[in-house]
């Protein structure tokens, strides 16, 4: 077990610090001290979050964090904050860590009791699920999906069937092949929305189904950064006959299951009462 106080010592420290999705007014004052503070500002893209910083007003020393260089520069930086150096990492926009390779970092601070310090702040998957008018309990965040139709398709297949709202990142020029891929899973009607340039000038929410969307954008051109909300499956299962749902104990059964485990399964999967379910199959 390990216990870690953000602020117990004053040796070098990982904050973690959200820059604007778009707006720049969503800076907090937090956060513009903290990357003022700071002795090294991480970032993914130094020329990119060199304009924001300049913007803001912030102008401070930067070290390049990314992908591509993540695994050979977090020991130096780990270096740097043993010797009591303060860096806070930004991505692009938003939430570090959120897809991108902050986590590498953060893994690497919790080896070494580095305290790591995260800021609350944008995120763009957050702020398209509270204003896309889907239930916001459970849901599930997949980032950027793979590019190919065959990588693609488990995870719509997952999302299908799933009982919470699924939310995924896409590029303008790839959105159209992207929805056209989740028609090939999806029904027609499922209720899906494409949130675009959220914070910006030209935020908007396309609410439909799937068929509407993809008819939507067949004939406009994508434009700006998506994220895409799928509703969740309000389906109920098929409801079985009880001599059916017995065969179906007796197959888990014959799959090295007790008895007990087996009705517990099925009653679970079938949203029965596992006590009656118990009694039926006492008594074939």
């Amino acid at each position: 077990m390990q216990r870690q106080s953000s602020y117990a010592k004053d040796s070098g420290k990982l904050y973690l610090v959200p820059t604007p999705i778009g707006n720049l007014d969503d800076i907090t004052i937090r956060a513009k001290k903290v990357l003022t503070n700071a002795d090294y500002i991480a970032a993914e893209d130094t020329r990119t979050s060199g304009i924001l910083l300049e913007k803001i007003g912030v102008h401070n020393r930067m070290l390049s964090f990314h992908k591509y260089n993540s695994k050979e520069r977090a020991p130096e930086l780990i270096k740097l904050m043993q010797d009591g150096v303060t860096i806070a990492e930004i991505s692009d926009a938003g939430m570090p860590v959120i897809s991108d390779p902050g986590y590498i970092l953060v893994e690497d601070c919790i080896k070494h009791d580095i305290p790591v310090v995260p800021l609350p702040g944008p995120s763009a998957f957050a702020t398209a699920l509270i204003g896309s008018g889907f239930d916001a309990q459970p849901f599930t965040y997949y980032g950027f999906l793979p590019r190919k139709q065959s990588e693609q398709k488990p995870y719509f297949e997952e999302m299908n069937k799933a009982k919470a709202t699924s939310i995924f990142y896409e590029a303008p020029h790839r959105l159209v092949k992207t929805l056209k891929n989740m028609a090939q899973v999806f029904p027609a009607d499922r209720k899906i929305v494409a949130a675009r340039e959220l914070t910006k000038i030209h935020e908007e929410f396309i609410r439909g189904t799937v068929a509407e969307l993809n008819s939507y954008f067949a004939k406009t051109k994508p434009r700006g950064e998506f994220v895409i909300l799928v509703s969740a499956n309000t389906e109920k299962p098929k409801q079985l006959a009880w001599p059916e749902l017995i065969q179906l104990v007796n197959n888990v059964v014959k799959q090295g299951k007790s008895k007990k485990d087996a009705i517990k399964q099925i009653a679970k999967n079938y949203h029965v009462s596992k006590n009656e379910l118990y009694d039926k199959y006492h008594q074939k």
